[in-house]
């Protein structure tokens, strides 16, 4: 793990927490002031939203000042979705006019399986400042060879292994049996497996695989027990004007409770281990 972000870590684990896209300035500032106040310091936000059907598609170039304005003057790490090399580019030159030294996560999302676009964008950041961090989540069909291929890809073209992060978002469900109604079908087995086999750290996305709020819960309940390296989280200020995933996206109040049953089971673990347990 790159040791430019442990500072960062929330109990130990990577938590990535914000809106769904970044639709402006005030949604941001309001979503980061409480994020903060509990103890968050990895703020998501995405700029280009990809859509399954033609919809608002993110403020794209326009947002980035934002987000680095909202965040990293508060000693805050922004992390936004890349579609391609050329938002990693733009984003890279950004950073060094505003702060060469700023820290930020890059993703790229599971629609984007182009090993030639993977490669390009890894390169890309390969050569450009050590603080940025790039997460990949598994791609949307159930297959271990490629999701480990995703990293063998990035790899290949020197990106440096301590700056990668993995991140489990779940499969398309298919024809798959589905009894919870999840939005995705998450295979912790698999992710550990790929953890393992690629040594670098596994973060879970319960609000993809989950769909809705409620759901969301379900996921992190049943992900305990695996010991995920980080959670990422869609968070807003105000869910029912939220111009994506609204259905999934937690408010601040529902996210304080997610943190409290996240940090729960840690709690009564070490209460264990100091009386013999």
């Amino acid at each position: 793990m790159n040791n430019n972000f442990k500072a960062h870590l929330y109990n130990d684990k990577f938590i990535i927490a914000g809106p769904c896209a970044l639709e402006h300035r005030t949604q941001l500032k309001n979503t980061v002031r409480h994020l903060a106040s509990m103890g968050v310091r990895m703020i998501r936000a995405s700029l280009w939203k990809p859509r399954s059907n033609p919809n608002w598609d993110g403020i794209g170039f326009w947002g980035i000042y934002a987000l680095l304005e909202e965040t990293v003057p508060y000693g805050l790490v922004p992390a936004t979705e890349i579609m391609n090399a050329d938002h990693a580019r733009l984003i890279v030159e950004a950073l060094k006019v505003f702060d060469e030294d700023a820290k930020i996560i890059l993703w790229i999302g599971a629609r984007n399986q182009n090993h030639f676009e993977q490669k390009a964008i890894a390169r890309l950041l390969a050569g450009s400042s050590p603080n940025i961090l790039l997460m990949c989540k598994n791609q949307m069909w159930e297959d271990k060879k490629h999701w480990i291929g995703i990293y063998e890809h990035i790899l290949a073209v020197n990106f440096p292994k301590d700056r990668l992060l993995a991140c489990h978002r779940g499969f398309a469900p298919g024809k798959a049996e589905n009894a919870e109604g999840y939005r995705n079908l998450p295979d912790f087995g698999m992710a550990f497996e790929v953890k393992e086999a690629m040594d670098i750290p596994m973060v879970i996305d319960p609000s993809h695989i989950g769909g809705s709020q409620e759901k969301v819960f379900k996921i992190l309940a049943a992900s305990l027990t695996y010991h995920f390296d980080g959670y990422m989280v869609e968070v807003h200020d105000s869910v029912k004007d939220a111009k994506t995933d609204g259905h999934q996206q937690l408010s601040i109040d529902e996210f304080y409770e997610f943190l409290e049953q996240l940090k729960a089971p840690q709690e009564e673990y070490i209460k264990a281990k100091l009386h013999g347990g």
